[in-house]
């Protein structure tokens, strides 16, 4: 009975996860729903605002565009992520292991590094544009709407892939086994049996592909031309030099959470309409596949593999080439672009990396705390801290920032124009990473080995990190790694929280993105690209563990 009383470590530790996430998220959230309702001109009430939403045709043409756009995404995700998963996940391919993991890497890359390299690709100066152009053949233009789906597509697909190669995992194979014994055909099979089973897993990657591009402004603003989304509208009213309406970016960015939230709720009563549960005795085989099935098996998944990750090849190369503005001689080897990344502003680089590995360590200690409560206090304590937690994983980074700011831009603390508050907004952006890694080794272990430690004298405290905390340690060091590389290659909030001397890599790359100066841009985003690869790569060599499929 010890740990339920009212002044118990851990309930002092809920109170305190809780107070954080309201300073951070809640009330900031709060704030922007009020200024949204107040009018620019005289400050008095008014839901003009939200009305312009609906009734301007700009508005409304940002708010379909971003439909249009996330919409478009998901479903392409969907096609390539699912027989992906499939593929590599039932059937024996040469190399499986190594294509699950590559498949993996577009998520901790940063999207407008993936628009940028595929302006180097299919720009109007592209390497293949070029080469298509001298045999004659005019390929599609890469600005526009044609050109965020596609880097949108092969950048969020491994969400679906991971959801589905998990789902996949736990299906019994009885199911299967007895579809076959009554006379049903593979295919049918496949149909009618284990794709509704592993339908939870698709909606839910399918739901996190659709917010993931609703949210994201950087690849529009790139190479979107004149194709406006709501979260590229409500950054530019909140930061405009000629004179921000606050409370329409405000608005704006309500309508944003409101469509995520909506979202949300409606894909968990799609998937609670029917049960899904089996027992999971006996996992899916993996089965062989016929010598022309497994090369064209193996060609569409390598193939896939090398489009997501090729462009990124290309930033890396570039890094190394002389540029002369949007103009790369490739062919021309050249350490300029690094040399003004390392030696004449390697500012940024610090930066990022500061930034990063404080926010990493706070979250990680948080993480741990929070992930405890979830698991092991069930009722309301637990459901109510993982539903807040769970909250900044909806909210457009762009949309936190401008909470964030306007909030802690007046009053007794004044944040606004500080580094804090870049480390505060990563933190309890990227610590439910670490709450659902850990969280997953810690349903693992057995509350009677933490109540023996606490039944012989040792405090409920100083036993958690004897006893759990050693045994969680694989999954709090992959929450971590995520945190940190997610957080270097974090945008969204950063382009609006920061200032002057706390410019990162990720504003570096996209201001010279920007001015078509795509040689420093490179180099920094070659920088990025490598502190975010050997970090994974490390863990998953020492701890044989992918960090990715932890999540």
């Amino acid at each position: 009975m010890r740990s339920f009383r009212i002044f118990s470590v851990w309930n002092i530790v809920f109170l305190m996860a809780i107070v954080v996430l309201f300073l951070l998220v809640v009330y900031p959230m709060g704030s922007i729903f009020q200024a949204s309702l107040l009018s620019a001109d005289t400050g008095s009430f008014t839901w003009d605002n939200y009305l312009s939403v609906f009734t301007t045709k700009f508005y409304r043409r940002c708010l379909w565009n971003s439909f249009f756009l996330s919409a478009l995404a998901t479903v392409f995700s969907v096609i390539i992520g699912v027989p992906f998963a499939f593929l590599t996940t039932r059937y024996k391919l040469p190399h499986a292991n190594l294509l699950k993991t590559l498949g993996t890497l577009p998520l901790i890359l940063p999207t407008f590094i993936g628009a940028e390299a595929w302006l180097l690709l299919l720009g109007r100066n592209g390497i293949l544009t070029q080469f298509f152009h001298s045999i004659g053949l005019n390929t599609p233009s890469i600005y526009g709407w044609q050109g965020v789906v596609l880097v949108y597509t092969l950048q969020f697909f491994p969400f679906v892939f991971l959801m589905v190669s998990a789902a996949i995992n736990s299906v019994d194979r009885s199911l299967e086994e007895s579809a076959r014994n009554l006379g049903a055909s593979p295919w049918r099979v496949f149909r009618t049996v284990t794709l509704p089973v592993v339908t939870p897993a698709i909606a839910s990657g399918a739901l996190i592909v659709f917010c993931m591009s609703i949210e994201n402004f950087g690849v529009p603003t790139i190479i979107g031309n004149d194709y406006k989304v709501l979260a590229e509208q409500a950054y530019s009213e909140f930061v405009s030099e000629m004179g921000g309406n606050p409370s329409m970016a405000g608005a704006l960015s309500t309508v944003l959470v409101i469509i995520t939230l909506a979202l949300t709720i409606l894909q968990k009563v799609f998937v609670e309409r029917k049960s899904y549960s089996m027992s999971a005795l006996r996992p899916p085989e993996i089965l062989p596949l016929s010598k022309w099935k497994t090369r064209f098996a193996w060609l569409y998944c390598a193939g896939l593999v090398f489009i997501s990750l090729a462009p990124f090849l290309v930033v890396l190369v570039a890094a190394v080439t002389k540029t002369n503005g949007p103009v790369m001689y490739y062919g021309q080897f050249s350490l300029d672009n690094l040399a003004i990344a390392l030696q004449s502003a390697p500012r940024p680089i610090l930066n990022s990396f500061f930034l990063s590995t404080l926010a990493t360590v706070i979250g990680m200690f948080f993480g741990m705390a929070v992930s405890y409560i979830v698991v092991r206090r069930r009722g309301w304590t637990g459901y109510t801290l993982d539903l807040v937690m769970m909250l900044p994983l909806v909210i457009a980074g762009s949309v936190l920032g401008i909470a964030l700011a306007a909030t802690y831009n007046t009053g007794p603390v004044v944040l606004t124009g500080t580094w804090v508050i870049l480390v505060l907004a990563y933190f309890v952006r990227k610590t439910p990473f670490s709450v659902k890694t850990t969280s997953a080794l810690l349903h693992q272990i057995d509350a009677s080995v933490e109540e023996a430690s606490i039944n012989l004298g040792v405090p409920p405290l100083r036993s958690f990190m004897k006893v759990v905390v050693p045994v969680m340690l694989p999954g709090i060091i992959s929450g971590a790694i995520i945190m940190w590389v997610t957080t270097l290659a974090e945008l969204s909030s950063t382009i609006v929280l920061y200032y002057g001397p706390w410019s990162t890599m990720t504003v570096q790359v996209f201001q010279y993105i920007g001015s078509g100066d795509f040689g420093p841009a490179s180099a920094y985003g070659a920088i990025l690209i490598l502190s975010v690869i050997i970090p994974l790569f490390l863990l998953n060599k020492f701890l044989g563990r992918d960090p990715m499929q932890s999540l």
